[in-house]
């Protein structure tokens, strides 16, 4: 019972790490700024255009992210561990083939629309690169870390999502 009490208070204290890093680790600014601003924005923008699906061009442009993501840590990383080098490598392979699947509409819309949306692109980025860049281990307490950083993280846009304005339904051009 200990054991799992210290396991619950390591993942509480990584998923907090998550969030602190850009402000503690200012060396992997360049690479998690364009993450950030692109999450920020992008959320941001659907919540105020409640409407507004997002559309095949934005699903191959967000899955090609996880490409780029993955080349940026394999040109920036000189001494990856053999499980960081596995975890880019997934990263851009993930990349490939949804943004294969997207660019030739292979999959429903619906499937791709969720796969490839803002929330889940930059997220699962964020986290790898903090991930690796911060020198986590790579182990099941990180796994849940970045799991609750994930939720957390889409939750909160979510929450602010619900308090903007829906510009599409409030302008009538009648």
């Amino acid at each position: 019972m200990a054991s799992n009490q210290v396991i619950t208070q390591e993942v509480l204290n990584r998923t907090e790490y998550f969030f602190r890093v850009p402000f503690e680790n200012q060396q992997i600014l360049p690479t998690l700024l364009p993450l950030i601003a692109g999450a920020v924005i992008m959320e941001l923008y659907f919540g105020k255009h409640k409407q507004e699906a997002l559309g095949w061009n934005t699903s191959v442009g967000n899955a090609a992210l996880w490409m780029t993501t993955g080349v940026s840590l394999l040109l920036s990383e000189s001494s990856l561990t053999q499980p960081e080098l596995y975890a880019v490598y997934g990263l851009i392979g993930l990349g490939a083939v949804v943004t294969f699947l997207d660019f030739f509409h292979i999959w429903s819309s619906t499937v791709a629309f969720v796969v490839s949306s803002s929330a889940m692109v930059y997220t699962l980025a964020y986290t790898l690169v903090v991930t690796i860049k911060s020198g986590f281990p790579t182990d099941q307490v990180t796994l849940k870390a970045a799991a609750l950083f994930f939720v957390s993280v889409n939750l909160i846009f979510k929450i602010i999502q619900g308090f903007e304005t829906d510009e599409d339904s409030s302008t009538d051009f009648s």
